[in-house]
């Protein structure tokens, strides 16, 4: 879990969903682009601010990923099956 204070950062550095073409800020939720489950930290450059639909639909629930060679506001998905 992200601490509190830098969720908080996170959340205040990205003012919403980083997705490119997405304006959402409903539900804005904390992911990180390296999962800690493969090494990922809570550094904030491993961090990014995505919706609600992006980060439960979108990434989680379609087993997608966070492309990490993106610009901090303009990440692209990598569908699941691709090469990252």
């Amino acid at each position: 879990m992200v601490p509190p204070k830098v969720r908080r950062l996170i959340l205040n550095r990205d003012g919403g969903c980083t997705i490119d073409g997405c304006h959402s800020s409903y539900r804005l939720e904390i992911h990180h682009i390296v999962p800690r489950s493969e090494g990922g930290t809570h550094d904030l450059a491993n961090l990014t601010t995505l919706c609600w639909w992006h980060h439960h639909n979108a990434v989680h629930g379609a087993g997608a990923a966070i492309n990490p060679d993106t610009p901090p506001h303009r990440r692209t998905i990598i569908p699941a099956g691709d090469p990252p």
